[in-house]
């Protein structure tokens, strides 16, 4: 598989691999792109830019693991909190006679800016929402999102977030992670997957007995 080839794919890799292809093609590229790029050789002075890369490809798998492998998930909010922020420039410049930070009690807003902004707190409510109802879709099939599962998962994503944008590093203030650490948070989503695939084929397993026992009571009644 042309996706894999320059990727160190043992046993274990393989199979998750192959669980995300069979569900999404684009995030078994995201996870074959993040082990090829941590198991190559760090060219000098590209070190930082090779963390960015591995984080970035794993913060979009588990973005995207709980739509193709959770029963239950919730879409995300459309347009997004993203979207929504790159929309108020725009506004403003458009509307440059006010001062949010006039030193009065009640600042005047004209209605577009102060319905885009609500607007944008209720997209990041939502999506705030969203993601610890679907992490808990997924790693527990309901909706304990107090389950000890939901911290490690959470951890993990935060790590991959802050070593995929650059500005959350300034000047290089923090030493960069280690490859174990990077390993380790990779592993995280990788048991998920692993216990999300198994439950799938021993589910798929119970519905096969149920149907042969099925086709051969019905056999037994045709003789």
């Amino acid at each position: 598989m042309a996706i894999s080839s320059s990727a160190n794919l043992g046993g274990r890799r393989a199979k998750i691999r192959d669980a995300l292809m069979d569900r999404s093609p684009r995030l078994a590229g995201m996870y074959c792109a993040a082990l090829q790029e941590l198991d190559a050789d760090i060219a000098p002075g590209l070190e930082t830019a090779r963390v960015s890369i591995i984080c970035h490809c794993m913060r979009e798998v588990m973005n995207g693991l709980p739509a193709v492998m959770a029963v239950g998930s919730t879409p995300r909010p459309n347009p997004s909190s993203v979207s929504l922020t790159g929309r108020l420039p725009d506004l403003v410049a458009a509307h440059s006679g006010f001062d949010l930070r006039a030193a009065q009690d009640i600042v005047p807003v004209p209605s577009a800016i102060a319905a885009a902004i609500a607007d944008l707190v209720a997209a990041a409510v939502k999506e705030r929402g969203i993601n610890v109802a679907n992490a808990a879709a997924l790693l527990t099939d309901g909706a304990d999102t107090k389950h000890p599962l939901i911290s490690q998962w959470n951890s993990a994503q935060r790590f991959f977030l802050q070593w995929t944008h650059l500005d959350r590093n300034p000047d290089a203030g923090r030493s960069l992670p280690t490859d174990d650490e990077v390993r380790t948070n990779i592993r995280v989503v990788e048991d998920v997957i692993d216990v999300r695939t198994a439950v799938f084929f021993e589910n798929l397993s119970a519905v096969e007995d149920i149907l042969n026992i099925a086709n051969a009571t019905a056999t037994e009644e045709t003789e």
